[in-house]
């Protein structure tokens, strides 16, 4: 029944990975949606190919984007915030500095 499935495309773990990449970009940062397909037992190799996809520029302003929604004043909290939604300090960095401009 698997072999069926896998045969006609519906089990496709390189696709399902692409896809939650695309869905989870605009709220989380790449160190989290990693955390997030590993859980569901894709491969380090899988993850990182679809992660490759996610450009800085797009990272940065998702960051941004959360950043300023955040009703936290304090930098400091917001990178934290940002930080444990998986973006690394040099996004944060350059996020909060556009969101203070």
């Amino acid at each position: 029944m698997l072999g069926r499935a896998a045969a006609h495309g519906y089990l496709d773990d390189d696709a399902y990975a692409r896809a939650l990449v695309s869905r989870r970009a605009g709220a989380r940062g790449p160190a989290l949606i990693a955390a997030e397909l590993a859980a569901k037992g894709l491969s380090r190799s899988l993850v990182a190919t679809a992660l490759e996809g996610l450009s800085r520029e797009e990272q940065v302003a998702a960051a941004a984007r959360l950043a300023a929604s955040l009703s936290v004043r304090d930098p400091n909290r917001a990178a934290a915030r940002l930080q444990r939604r998986g973006f690394s300090r040099e996004v944060i960095r350059e996020a909060l500095r556009l969101e203070l401009e």
